[in-house]
This record gives C-alpha cells, sequence and structure tokens, in this order.
C-alpha cells in the first residue's frame, strides 16, 4: 500500500506530512518561489522510507491562484456568441466601491483581440434560433488559429440547456489544435448567468497550462507513486478531472486547514468555529459549521469564480509581513511581504522589519524556536531593523514592535468580523482554530479582542493544512442545471436527475460511503441563488436559508435551477495529541526579551501535563504559542485549550 503523503505550499515554508495509522512524520522546510516543485520534491525525499518508495501524495498548491493574481496566464482565446464579445468585460452593474471617485474595472484575461464570436444563437430552453453550421465551425477554427493560443474557451448563451454546440466547437478545434487544452463552460459549470460562467470557464483555461505543466513536472519528479490535487471544495480531485478543470483546486492549499479544522471541531464536538490559518505571507480564515465551509460565490482578483470551494477570506497579514512609515509617516503592517527570500529580517538575508521581528524583539520567538532551532533565526537583525523604523516614527524599537502586533491584531480581527458578525454569527459563540507557523502567536490578542470561548492549538499547527491534506478522502462531484419549481411534482424531477448524478459521480471513485445532494434555488425573479440541501420540503429549507442570509424571507414562488451530487469517502479520523507527540524544541527554562521587560517563561508542548496561567510561551518545532497575562493554557486530546481566565 502506498505511503499517504500531504504537501501544502505556502509563501514562506513548504509542509509535508507523511500519514498512516501507526503516526505521522513531520517535515518543514523553506518555499522555493521560483519554482515551487523543488521544494516539494525536497520535502518528500525527507520523508521517504526510500528512494523508490510507492507514495500516494496530496497536494495543496496555489500556482494557478498566483498565475489569476499576478496575470501571468497564458495567451488564451475565447469563443462565444457573435455580438456577446465584450459581455465578459461588461460584467454586471455592481459597484464594490460606492465611493470611489475613479473606480476601477477587473481586466479579463483575454483581451479583444482574442475573442472570437461565432453566428449561432440558442434560447432559454435551449432551441436553436440560429444553428451553428459545418461552415461556420471552419471559419471560427481558422479565426482561432490565426490567433495562435496556448488555451481555448468556449462559452455560449444557455450552453447549459443545451451544451451540443459548444461540444461541436471543441471537438472541431481539438483536430486542428490537439495539444491546446479546451474548456466548454458547460461543463466546467453548468449554471445561468453567462457572465460568471464565462469568467469561470476563461480562468480555467488561462491556468491549465501552467497547473499543467507544474504537476507534470512533480509527477516525474515523484517516480514511483501518484500525484493528485486537493478540490477547493473538499476532498481529493480524480487526476482526469484535476488536468481537465484546475479551477476545481484553486484554493486546494487553504482547503487542507478547513478540512483538518472540521475535524478538529467534530473530535470536540463544536457545531462551528473559525478556521484561522497564518503563514508566513497571508492570514486565511474561515467559518466551518456543522462540517461544512463551502460556498459557490468565490471571485479571484475582482472576477467572479461561482465553483464549489471553501469560503476563505485572505487578508495580506502573516509573519513575514513587512512593516513601515507610509507617507504621512504612520505605522503600516502588509500586505508586501518579505516571503521565503530574502525572508523577515531575523532570517539574515532581509533588513525590512516585519511581524516575526517584532515577536523576535519581543521575546516571544527566540535563536533556536523555529524547526526545533534547525532554522536559526538572528536576534540582533530584528532589534536593528526595529530600530530604524522607530527613528522614522519617533518610536523606540519595543514600542514599535508592540504596535506592529497590535495593527497585526486589528487587521485579523476585521477579518474574522467579517466571517462572522457580517453573516449574523456573534464572535462570542465561535471557537477560534489556530494554526500555522504564526497563529498561536496571536490567538490570544484575537480572542481577546473579539470575546470568543477560547483558542484551540491544534497538534502540528505549523502542518496542520499538510496534516489535513493527508487525511483527506476521494471526492468527487457531478451538477446539471435544471429549472423546476419547489413543489411535489418538480421535487420528483429533480430526484430523477440527481439519481443519475450519482451514479455518474460513484463511477468516477472507487468506493464511496456517502453522497449529498444540493440545489441552488432562487425566488423566482431573483438573479442570485443560495445552495440548500436537497430535503423533502425544499420551500421551507430555502426560506430558512434565506432568512438566515439576508434576514427576511418572503412567500413566492421558488425555483431550483441546478443541482449537484458529490460522492466521497469519509476522511480519516484526526490523530489524537495525546496519543501522538509534538515534535520536540529546544526549549530554554526562561527568556529575556531582547528589548528589556519581564523574563518570560519558556515550556515545551510535550512538557505540558495540566493548565498553566500566564504569562510564558508554548513551544514545538512547527510552532509558538504566547499565552499573556489574564489567560491559561490546558491540553486536551484534541490539543491546546487557550482561554481568558475570567
Amino acid at each position: 500500500m502506498a505511503a499517504r503523503i500531504g504537501i501544502d505550499t505556502g509563501g514562506t515554508f513548504t509542509d509535508v506530512v507523511r500519514w498512516s495509522p501507526r503516526g505521522l512524520v513531520v517535515h518543514k522546510l523553506p518555499s522555493t518561489p521560483r519554482d515551487p516543485s523543488r521544494a516539494v520534491l525536497e520535502g518528500l525525499a525527507a520523508v521517504r522510507r526510500e528512494p523508490d518508495e510507492a507514495v500516494d501524495v496530496v497536494h495543496g498548491t496555489t500556482v494557478g491562484l498566483n498565475a489569476v493574481l499576478t496575470g501571468d496566464v497564458v495567451r488564451t482565446v475565447f469563443v462565444t456568441n457573435r455580438g456577446f464579445e465584450d459581455l465578459i468585460e461588461i460584467g454586471r452593474q455592481e459597484r464594490t466601491d460606492l465611493y470611489a471617485l475613479a473606480p476601477s474595472r477587473p481586466v479579463p484575461p483575454v483581451p479583444r483581440a482574442l475573442r472570437v464570436g461565432v453566428a449561432c444563437r440558442r434560447g432559454p430552453d435551449g432551441e436553436p434560433e440560429q444553428a451553428l453550421t459545418p461552415r461556420e465551425i471552419a471559419r471560427t477554427v481558422a479565426a482561432v488559429v490565426r490567433r495562435r493560443p496556448a488555451a481555448i474557451a468556449i462559452g455560449l448563451l444557455h450552453a447549459p440547456s443545451a451544451p451540443a454546440d459548444e461540444r461541436a466547437l471543441a471537438k472541431a478545434l481539438r483536430r486542428a489544435l490537439p495539444r491546446v487544452p479546451i474548456t466548454c463552460s458547460a461543463e466546467l459549470l453548468p449554471a445561468t448567468g453567462e457572465f460568471e460562467r464565462f469568467s469561470a470557464a476563461i480562468l480555467n483555461a488561462a491556468i491549465a497550462p501552467i497547473v499543467g505543466g507544474y504537476t507534470t513536472r512533480l509527477a516525474d519528479g515523484i517516480g514511483n507513486g501518484t500525484l493528485r490535487l486537493m478540490r477547493s471544495s473538499l476532498g481529493i480531485l480524480p487526476p482526469a478531472e484535476a488536468a481537465a478543470f484546475p479551477a476545481r483546486a484553486m484554493f486546494s492549499g487553504p482547503a487542507g486547514g478547513v478540512l483538518a479544522s472540521a475535524l478538529a471541531a467534530q473530535r470536540l464536538g463544536w457545531s462551528r468555529v473559525a478556521a484561522f490559518d497564518m503563514g508566513g505571507t497571508s492570514a486565511d480564515l474561515c467559518l466551518v459549521a456543522d462540517g461544512d465551509a463551502v460556498q459557490d460565490d468565490g471571485a479571484i482578483a475582482g472576477l467572479p469564480l461561482p465553483l464549489p470551494g471553501v469560503g476563505v477570506h485572505t487578508v495580506g497579514c502573516g509573519g513575514g509581513s513587512i512593516a513601515f512609515a507610509d507617507r504621512g509617516d504612520a505605522l503600516r503592517v502588509g500586505p508586501r511581504s518579505a516571503g521565503a527570500d530574502p525572508g523577515p529580517a531575523c532570517y539574515g538575508h532581509g533588513d525590512e522589519p516585519t511581524v516575526t521581528d517584532a515577536h523576535v524583539a519581543l521575546g516571544h520567538l527566540g535563536a533556536s524556536s523555529l524547526l526545533g532551532g534547525a532554522f536559526p533565526i538572528d536576534v540582533d537583525a530584528s532589534v536593528r531593523a526595529l530600530e530604524r523604523l522607530g527613528r522614522r516614527l519617533g518610536l523606540d524599537a519595543a514600542r514599535t514592535a508592540r504596535g506592529i502586533l497590535t495593527i497585526a491584531d486589528a487587521t485579523m480581527a476585521r477579518a474574522i468580523l467579517q466571517i462572522t458578525a457580517e453573516r449574523a454569527v456573534d464572535p462570542a459563540t465561535v471557537p477560534l482554530v489556530a494554526y500555522g507557523g504564526a497563529g498561536g502567536l496571536h490567538a490570544a490578542g484575537l480572542i481577546g479582542r473579539l470575546g470568543m470561548p477560547c483558542a484551540l492549538l491544534p497538534p502540528w499547527p505549523g502542518a496542520f493544512s499538510a496534516l489535513g491534506l493527508a487525511l483527506a478522502g476521494e471526492a468527487a462531484e457531478c451538477s446539471a442545471a435544471v429549472r423546476e419549481h419547489a413543489d411535489a411534482q418538480g421535487h420528483r424531477r429533480i430526484a430523477a436527475t440527481l439519481r443519475r448524478l450519482a451514479a455518474e459521480a460513484r463511477d468516477r471513485i472507487a468506493t464511496t460511503a456517502r453522497v449529498s445532494a444540493t440545489v441552488h434555488a432562487r425566488y423566482r425573479g431573483q438573479g442570485a441563488t443560495l445552495r440548500v440541501p436537497f430535503v423533502t420540503d425544499l420551500a421551507a429549507a430555502f426560506s430558512r436559508a434565506h432568512r438566515d442570509r439576508y434576514g427576511f424571507a418572503i412567500d413566492a414562488a421558488i425555483e431550483v435551477v441546478r443541482v449537484t451530487v458529490r460522492a466521497e469517502n469519509r476522511p480519516h479520523r484526526l490523530p489524537s495529541a495525546t496519543n501522538s507527540s509534538p515534535l520536540p524544541a529546544t526549549i530554554a527554562g526562561v527568556r529575556r526579551p531582547p528589548l528589556g521587560g519581564a523574563s518570560l517563561p519558556v515550556v515545551s508542548r510535550a512538557s505540558l501535563r495540566s493548565r498553566r496561567a500566564g504569562p510564558l510561551v508554548v513551544e514545538e518545532a512547527t510552532a509558538t504559542t504566547v499565552v499573556p497575562a489574564g489567560c491559561s493554557i490546558e491540553p486536551t486530546p484534541g490539543g491546546l485549550l487557550l482561554r481568558r481566565r475570567r
């Protein structure tokens, strides 16, 4: 049996977890931003028992996401109905910033010259209004070939009701350009809303060669074994689906941590938690309710990507976020990050102060805190960087460091409010699951600011996302566009469609422990939809969801416009923190902060046997937890519980 290995690539570190029922092996190493595959293969070699050992690698990567955010995508041609070439640029009549005097609009990754109109048209029910002829197909293929595409997206009006025209164009284009990946919008996202569907198809096509090239290099380097990606909506993507639709794995890295957070909440009997992953470059936050964190109203760089995915809210605040004085000499933190190269000043290569440097200067991190001393840090370099910034601000280094941490906490607290209070959820009822290399450094500050009941520091927090990848089960999703009323007759027709989709989803994975179904419904006349479980009384379920989301429900006709079936194998159980010791770390008994102040007791996480009151610092190889005065920390089978003393 191949060894299951989860690998999560972050902006600063790459985390590798080897899982088996007998225990875990955890390895952490600096990322290689210029070629992320180098760190992945190096980390894999470190946990392999033999160079040719068979492995089952589940990978969380942001290669596609980074390509979209930086605009570094391939030359993509978009084929659509003649007269609708500009639809993806017109978008919706929405303004994200109502008060901007000079608002800017997101720019689609397909310029006007690379959009090809085809003379054909179908109506809302799929009936042809202008037939697609062989002559028009030949003309369209020639126009696409002249534009020398590296990828092609096809999006036609009402294609989910009748995808034959998209398929005919794709078939002809594949004959002419056999090595160019093609995305049909109705296959990727069989949903109403042309702008959103076209945008998703274009984004998928634009990253397909990039993600495909990256995974091919990795698979060749792995040798004896398989490489699979985590889908954004949790669960492992079948390889064929990942190759055709890499956009379904756009948020595969954060998904691993969200899955592990859901397993941690389940172990402790919590119905709802806020997953908080603070790494070196950013902080990802996600509300997990009853084990579910999936939404389908995502966006990237202002462009809609309404594919199922974890509802992660990301802020540019991580351990490597750079602190600076703005033009008004006010202190700012992020979103620019020092990353892995040069990294924070304490790494010995850069000279700009970061959040990590503030922790070093205040004594929260010592010279041997990172990776149990395997990644030494330069304390004096942190102090010098803070002193330089402090002179610009008119502050001493200690006040500068404390100011950096205060701003970082405020930034992340606002993000937590966005995933809780803005959805009518009181953060005082939501425990925090804090992980990532820097999650434990800020957990106490966040629960104090927001009145959250407690924070859980799970086992192996610095590699928790990679652990989630290693524990994931296989999953397949199948969707179809429908147009049915939420009444008894419509319910029967929807059920028949779902049975067909369930058979298709089961065929995509070897074994399935459970199958679930959801529908996208709306009040007749609405544009947006809500995702609700398929239950006997769909109308009541939709009304509850609408009231929870928008604060009201009305007595009006409800229609279902899309259905989805998910087949999945259950993930492996999260290992107990008491049965699996975290990696040991070199621990000093007391640490005197470099900038002065009271000494801090430093204890090993493995040595904690009972509740301890702060102030103290808890160290382990992959992370550090700060327990300030007024807080206590206690070991439990689910992890360390950090609470405010009442």
